[in-house]
C-alpha cells in the first residue's frame, strides 16, 4: 500500500536567485518531481511575473541578493499575494534570520548547501500540509469513493466521509466497526476525573480543575511550613529570592545589592514607579532562573519562575504576565509543546524561547509554533535585554 511520503504533488514553482546555477539546480531537481518549475534571477524580475498574473503553489528565494533580498520579497509576497507561500534559501545560513524570515511568513528555510534529497523534502513537507485544491495535484477519484490502496490526506477522507470515520480507520485504511466509547457526562478532560460541575452544567468554565487547585493547596498546608519571624536576614546567610520576597516583597528584592542589603533610593524609586513587566522565568535550573532575575531586576522587571511545565501552566492560568522566558527542556514537558497552551489561555502573552540546545530547525519550529522569539544560552545581559525588550515592544504595537 502507498503511503503519504509518496503521494507527489505537481505544482507551479518560481526560484529566486541570483545565482543562475542554483536556479537550474532548483529546477532540474524538482523537475524529476514532475514539478513546473519558473526561474528569476532577482526580485524585480518575479515580482513582474506576479504583476503579469502568474500564479504558483510555493517561491523558493534567496536570503541575500543584490539590491533587494528574500526577506524583502516575502514581505512584497505576503502584503500583496498572501496566499503565495515562500521557502526561504540561504548561504548564509543563522538562527536570527531564520527567526526573521519564520515570523514574517516563510513555509521553510533551508541552509545552502542542500541535497537533492533535502530540497525534495522540504519542497514535499509544504505541499503535504496543504488541502486538497490549493494545487495541481491528485486528490480523492470524482466518484468520492475512497481507494483502500489509495494514499491520502486524513483531512481530505474527513471532507468525503466525517471525522469520525477517519479516527476509526485502521493502518489497512479499512475502517473498525466499533468505535471506543464516548466519555460519561460527569467526565472532565482538565482535571481527568468526573466532576459533579460536569454533570450539572455540561461544561466547566474554569481556566484549571477546581478539585485539582483544592489538592493543591491542601498538600501545601500540609507542608513543612515556615513561620513568618521578626529576625531581619543576615546578610552573609546564602538566600533563595523567592523566599526573600515571600517576607519582604519583590520590590525590597530587586533593591538588594551585592552585600545583601536594599540600597534605599533604589527601592523608594522602584515603588514610586509605573508597572512593572511582569516576567515568568519557566527553567529547571535554579542558577540561570536566579541570574536572569538579578538581570532584568536592573531594568525594574517583575520576575517570577517555574520550574517545570505544569507549575508554569497553573501559573499562566490564575497570574498575567507581560512575558514569557520558556527553556525548550524542562523536567517533564518539551517547552515547544507548552507554547499553545500558553497562548490558548492568554492569546495576548508573549513567548520567548531559550535553550542551550539552538538549531536552526528548533528556532523555526518554535516560531511556527507561536514564540515570539528565540534565544540561544549561553547569553550576555545585553542580549537578554535586548530579546526581552524586543518581545515587550512588539506587544505594545
Amino acid at each position: 500500500m502507498g503511503t503519504i511520503e509518496s503521494f507527489e504533488r505537481k505544482s507551479s514553482i518560481m526560484v529566486v536567485d541570483d545565482e543562475p546555477t542554483v536556479c537550474r539546480s532548483v529546477e532540474k531537481i524538482l523537475n524529476r518531481k514532475g514539478h513546473q518549475v519558473v526561474k528569476a534571477l532577482c526580485v524585480s524580475e518575479a515580482l513582474d511575473s506576479l504583476e503579469g498574473g502568474a500564479t504558483y503553489d510555493l517561491i523558493i528565494a534567496d536570503l541575500m541578493m543584490p539590491q533587494v533580498g528574500g526577506i524583502e520579497l516575502l514581505k512584497i509576497v505576503r502584503e500583496r499575494w498572501p496566499k503565495t507561500p515562500v521557502l526561504i534559501i540561504t548561504g548564509y545560513a543563522s538562527i536570527a534570520s531564520a527567526v526573521e524570515a519564520t515570523k514574517f511568513g516563510a513555509v521553510g528555510y533551508l541552509p545552502k548547501p542542500f541535497t537533492p534529497d533535502e530540497l525534495e523534502q522540504a519542497v514535499d513537507r509544504f505541499l503535504a500540509s496543504q488541502p486538497t485544491g490549493t494545487s495541481k495535484s491528485q486528490g480523492l477519484p470524482e466518484s468520492g469513493a475512497i481507494d483502500v490502496d489509495l494514499p491520502f490526506d486524513a483531512g481530505e477522507v474527513a471532507q468525503a466521509t466525517s471525522p469520525r470515520y477517519v479516527e476509526s480507520l485502521t493502518r489497512s485504511d479499512v475502517a473498525v466497526a466499533a468505535h471506543k466509547p464516548l466519555p460519561v457526562a460527569d467526565y472532565c478532560i482538565k482535571g481527568n476525573r468526573t466532576c459533579k460541575r460536569m454533570l450539572k452544567q455540561g461544561v466547566c468554565q474554569q481556566a484549571e480543575c477546581p478539585q485539582i487547585v483544592a489538592e493543591r493547596k491542601k498538600a501545601a498546608r500540609a507542608g513543612n511550613v515556615v513561620p513568618l519571624v521578626a529576625d531581619p536576614i543576615d546578610v552573609d546567610m546564602p538566600f533563595s529570592y523567592s523566599e526573600v520576597a515571600s517576607i519582604t516583597g519583590e520590590a525590597y528584592v530587586n533593591a538588594l545589592g551585592r552585600s545583601d542589603l536594599p540600597i534605599a533610593g533604589f527601592w523608594g524609586s522602584e515603588r514610586s514607579t509605573a508597572k512593572a513587566p511582569r516576567v515568568l522565568v519557566v527553567d529547571d535550573e535554579a542558577v540561570v532562573v536566579n541570574s536572569i532575575r538579578k538581570t532584568l531586576a536592573r531594568r525594574a522587571y517583575s520576575v517570577e519562575e517555574a520550574f517545570s511545565g505544569e507549575e508554569a501552566m497553573s501559573r499562566i492560568s490564575s497570574e498575567k504576565y507581560d512575558l514569557v522566558l520558556l527553556d525548550m527542556r524542562l523536567p517533564d514537558a518539551n517547552g515547544l509543546d507548552l507554547i499553545a497552551g500558553m497562548k490558548q489561555q492568554k492569546p495576548n502573552l508573549r513567548v520567548v524561547v531559550v535553550t542551550g540546545y539552538a538549531s536552526i530547525d528548533t528556532a523555526v519550529e518554535a516560531v511556527q509554533r507561536g514564540a515570539n522569539d528565540y534565544m540561544a544560552k549561553p547569553f550576555t545581559p545585553d542580549e537578554l535585554y535586548a530579546t526581552t525588550s524586543r518581545a515587550l515592544k512588539q506587544a505594545v504595537a
